[in-house]
């Protein structure tokens, strides 16, 4: 992590301007696809339950603009669900900041961003043509935690057979940010009839770890694309995610250490991913990771939002 340069931040909130919220939708595969977003402004009045409470209202993540309380920070984040605060939310860290950049109030394209879980270096991609501008952000290294999970018994809760799961990859818990288990399927004809029986994968989540479970295939139904995903957020006030940062991000630093997919430039390599088909919500993510001998060293998760209103 670079602090960014002394003297370009600007002032991201305006002392004793009401909140207001902004809604965006972040990794838009196509129209109607995408994540929504609300982003709070200016939300250094409001106390937790009181975002909290707005992401409850909306019944979607939400990102919330605060004053940095880090000198070597341009913005601070919080995030919600309707039940709880987050550590990391990708995709409103990209909204917010497409909302800001929109109003000319972060106009650098290298920035610093506070979150629960610490600094984090953001690259913005300026837009032409009035397009949205191209977000990256990057995370941590990766942690992996071997499970114990019986995959007939992980089908079973999936609403699959057992010949549902892929055997040639490993069931694993990986965070870059918040841990996910990652939960191989042979083919998105299996990934598309997932019908979860959430409160015993909840606990099998909490078994592993994790809050979230991923469930991918790299049989994807698109060329091009190395993996199709779909996340079941633990507890979070709603089933399903359209499109997950923080997973797709770890789903990046497994498949770079147990596949040989995804594009490769040397030591870097990137890997398209798609989710939110089953919801009829089609979204695309781009992982990104640095490998240096055979070890994950630095992971990224790229995309853009558009502002609705």
């Amino acid at each position: 992590m670079t602090s960014a340069p002394e003297g370009h931040r600007a002032d991201v909130t305006s002392p004793g301007t009401e909140p207001s919220i902004v809604s965006t939708t972040v990794f838009a595969l196509s129209p109607g696809g995408g994540n929504p977003c609300p982003v709070v402004l200016d939300a250094d009045p409001l106390e937790g339950d009181e975002m909290r409470a707005i992401a409850a209202s909306h019944q979607q993540e939400t990102g919330c603009v605060l004053r940095p309380t880090r000198p070597d920070a341009d913005v601070r984040l919080r995030f919600f669900v309707p039940n709880h605060e987050m550590e990391m939310c990708v995709h409103a860290t990209i909204a917010a900041l497409t909302v800001l950049r929109s109003r000319g109030l972060l106009v650098e394209d290298e920035l610093v961003v506070e979150t629960a879980i610490g600094l984090l270096a953001v690259t913005v991609d300026g837009s032409d043509g009035g397009a949205a501008p191209t977000v990256r952000v990057e995370q941590r290294r990766p942690e992996v935690t071997p499970v114990d999970l019986d995959p007939a018994e992980l089908a079973r809760v999936l609403g699959l057979d057992a010949r549902a799961i892929d055997p040639g990859l490993p069931i694993e818990s990986v965070s870059t940010a918040r841990a996910k288990l990652m939960v191989p399927l042979t083919d998105h004809r299996e990934l598309d009839a997932v019908e979860p029986r959430l409160e015993e994968l909840w606990a099998l989540a909490d078994r592993a770890g994790a809050t979230g479970v991923y469930a991918f295939t790299t049989s994807p139904r698109h060329h091009g694309t190395a993996a199709d995903a779909r996340q079941f957020p633990v507890r979070a006030g709603y089933p399903e995610d359209p499109a997950t940062g923080v997973a797709a991000c770890a789903l990046g630093a497994y498949l770079s250490t147990h596949t040989s997919g995804g594009d490769r430039a040397g030591d870097r390599r990137s890997f398209r991913i798609e989710q939110g088909h089953a919801m009829g919500r089609p979204s695309v993510l781009v992982a990104r990771t640095l490998v240096e001998d055979d070890v994950v060293s630095r992971t990224w998760i790229e995309g853009s939002a558009t502002v609705d209103s």
